[in-house]
């Protein structure tokens, strides 16, 4: 495995949290689409933020909007963090291979309700392809994505 720089991590970061974030000059902005709603949360995944970084594999952007009671359940794990009592949504880019129906986690965002980022973490060097389990969130993505 090829060590990344500090600049070449920086670089990086900027860029997933730029695609996380902020739309995009070439496209228009987001297009949330709403994929499943619970008790804790509500889950989409945009559709103008899907790109292809390669043949068979597609890159897509999720959101997951909290309840009270999944907010709750979030700040469980993200509480040791400054500043996460404000948390509204969470913004997450996956890489999918289409055909293996398996999905990777690279990087994840915590925001505030105005959309201040909270926290953002690089996870592409942490994280592995696995397989996406049928009638879950990511396979709901996989359908809509991949058009299976």
């Amino acid at each position: 495995m090829k060590s990344l720089s500090f600049a070449g991590i920086f670089v990086f970061m900027l860029l997933t949290i730029g695609a996380t974030l902020a739309p995009s000059a070439f496209c228009a902005g987001p297009n949330w689409v709403e994929l499943d709603d619970n008790m804790e949360s509500t889950f989409f995944y945009d559709k103008n933020g899907t790109t292809k970084p390669q043949e068979g594999m597609v890159r897509v952007v999720t959101r997951v909007v909290y309840s009270e009671e999944g907010k709750a359940e979030a700040l469980k794990v993200l509480s040791k963090y400054k500043g996460m009592d404000k948390l509204y949504e969470s913004r997450y880019v996956h890489d999918l291979v289409c055909g293996e129906r398996e999905s990777r986690l690279l990087s994840a965002a915590h925001l505030a309700e105005d959309g201040t980022p909270l926290r953002s973490t690089d996870l592409s060097s942490v994280t592995e392809l696995e397989a996406i389990p049928p009638e879950t969130r990511m396979w709901y993505v996989l359908q809509e994505a991949c058009g299976q």
